[in-house]
């Protein structure tokens, strides 16, 4: 991509969100670029005309979601683009950048289609609001005791064997020296609404989401570098042929050789998920093996069976570790479930739910209550008691 930000930038930008390539980091850059009000009137048209193949492209009642979306807020585009409204520009930016970034189910895109657009906001009844969730994680030493971690300045917390353990800007580094030692184990744990870096003492990088822990040596030694995961967490493992990287969740190991990837296995009735987006691994569970190559995903069910997926969306995968959350034809429970992680909340659910899919992006930095209006689910209503957001339905 151009190093200046130019017209011809966001043409590369437009060019990726249409192949589904586009980050979150992207997505938001090109919202920004369609809301501001000095924007090349050029681009701004080539966007519009995306949209426009992308929705003619579709079926109205069939196909993704996505398209569907798209040709309702086309119809509304169309409807305000009359020679001599004010506000023609400003609606059309408005609903381009709902195409991008917000959230919409398909009843919704019914109710556009008879209303005037955004008239009626969800219904969601809650006497407060609950922040997001922040840096924070629990080191538990190898003799059991507990530091608490955070962003805030600069911690040296100690040695762990051959490695010195420091903290600072939300990231746990180790520092390994010479010599040879008895693996000494730490644990990093991060509960609902908190996340965490830690930096091993090989060089490898993990990023650990909300309500994970992950087991490790302090120094690496032996033939294999091996370390225990719950929950989620994205890795970025330093190559170091001779001493091959293993991962255990649960019953399940997986073999990495220099690789980023991501591994997603809350102990919440879900399938395990591992995600690679460079290098190779071998997925391992009793006595079945899967090669897993870039944009590949296996899933081990509740009842050990293994399946490979392809052309996986990856950006999506990790969005959480770039800050968001990010959804595509995605069931409400799943949204559900990453909201209740990030904010700490019990998901109830009263009556009957219709089945629903989203698409879209929001900032993991936003308030639960921000992130409920956009949805903007105009036939879901939500309460929040305490820590209890309920969903109601028919």
């Amino acid at each position: 991509m151009p190093t200046e930000k130019n017209s011809e930038y966001y043409y590369l930008l437009l060019e990726r969100w249409q192949q589904r390539k586009c980050s979150p980091t992207e997505a938001m850059e090109l919202l920004d670029y369609i809301r501001r009000p000095e924007s090349d009137r050029t681009v701004l048209a080539a966007i519009h005309a995306a949209f426009r193949q992308m929705a003619d492209n579709s079926d109205a009642d069939a196909g993704e979601p996505g398209n569907r979306v798209r040709k309702a807020l086309l119809q509304h585009i169309d409807s305000s683009d009359q020679p001599g409204n004010s506000r023609r520009i400003y609606r059309w930016k408005y609903l381009a950048a709902a195409a991008v970034v917000s959230l919409i189910t398909i009843p919704t895109i019914r109710y556009y289609r008879q209303h005037s657009f955004l008239q009626q906001p969800p219904v969601i009844t809650a006497t407060q609001d609950i922040a997001p969730g922040k840096n924070r994680a629990v080191l538990t030493l190898a003799n059991g005791e507990k530091i608490i971690l955070d962003s805030a300045g600069k911690q040296i917390v100690g040695q762990q064997g051959n490695s010195a353990i420091s903290n600072a800007n939300g990231q746990l580094v180790y520092t390994a020296s010479a010599g040879n030692t008895t693996p000494v184990y730490n644990t990093l744990t991060t509960a609902p609404g908190e996340t965490y870096t830690l930096s091993l003492a090989d060089g490898s990088r993990v990023w650990l989401n909300a309500a994970s822990s992950i087991r490790f040596p302090a120094t690496f030694s032996g033939k294999e570098r091996s370390i225990t995961l719950e929950g989620e967490a994205y890795f970025e493992v330093a190559p170091h042929p001779e001493q091959p990287f293993r991962i255990t969740v649960q019953q399940t190991t997986i073999d990495v050789l220099g690789t980023s990837l991501n591994i997603n296995a809350y102990a919440d009735g879900q399938p395990i998920r591992t995600t690679l987006l460079q290098g190779a691994v071998k997925v391992n569970h009793e006595q079945e093996s899967m090669l897993l190559s870039p944009g590949q995903q296996s899933q081990i069910d509740m009842d050990g069976k293994m399946r490979k997926l392809d052309h996986i969306n990856t950006a999506e995968v990790i969005a959480w570790k770039e800050g968001f959350f990010q959804f595509e034809n995605t069931d409400l429970h799943t949204v559900l479930r990453q909201f209740a992680h990030w904010y700490n909340v019990e998901i109830v659910y009263e009556g009957h739910i219709k089945p629903r899919k989203f698409f879209g992006m929001i900032n993991r930095n936003s308030s639960l209550m921000n992130v409920l209006k956009m949805l903007n689910a105009n036939d879901i209503s939500f309460r929040l008691e305490g820590k209890r957001l309920i969903v109601q339905g028919d």
